[in-house]
């Protein structure tokens, strides 16, 4: 499967800064959170990252400008998901919100759409329960910056399909990041060697 369109659940510290990574290796991002202060919050810390790798030449206005023009950002979750390939939740580390949203995106997303949690401890395997996905459903833990920071945690569970693994790799690659495979376990890789 190939992934073209993604959305990014979560406009705060991790969320709009894995919005900014999707949207600058040329995805088309929508980006979504439960108020337009969030929304708008998200956005304006894309733009002075932006701005930042611009003053430092890292990238060009242009392509600043690109990347910007691939996000949408909206407070409405059928909007932001309905056509989508992938969903990535960065939402507040509350399992049972994570699972209501999970519930509802069930429910909005098409079937072919790839669900994927940022969460850095919660049970990959109970979100995944929620849906009628499973094989659909692992984790990508971002480390912050995701701007910055190159690693990608890739977490399956006992039905994640090698299909999902497959394509959440080759994406991982394509935005230029460095992902490591672990099973759904207490703290994943990083945590639990902390």
């Amino acid at each position: 499967m190939e992934i073209k369109k993604i959305c990014v659940l979560g406009a705060g510290v991790m969320g709009h800064g894995i919005a900014q990574v999707c949207a600058q290796s040329g995805y088309d991002v929508s980006l979504r959170d439960i108020e337009e202060r969030f929304v708008q919050g998200g956005m304006d810390r894309i733009r002075k990252f932006l701005d930042g790798s611009v003053e430092r030449k890292k990238v060009t206005r242009e392509e600043a400008d690109a990347a910007l023009s691939r996000i949408k950002g909206t407070t409405d979750l059928k909007e932001a998901a309905k056509d989508v390939d992938l969903v990535i939740e960065a939402i507040v580390e509350d399992v049972e919100i994570k699972k209501d949203t999970y519930k509802e995106l069930d429910t909005i997303c098409p079937a072919h759409t790839i669900f994927a949690s940022n969460t850095s401890y919660q049970s990959i395997t109970e979100m995944a329960a929620v849906t009628g996905r499973p094989d659909k459903f692992l984790g990508m833990h971002w480390f912050n910056p995701p701007q910055i920071m190159r690693g990608i945690e890739v977490i399956r569970t006992g039905k994640s399909s090698q299909e999902t693994i497959d394509t959440i790799m080759n994406l991982c690659h394509k935005l230029g990041k460095e992902p490591g495979v672990c099973k759904d376990s207490p703290g994943f890789i990083a945590n639990r060697l902390l």
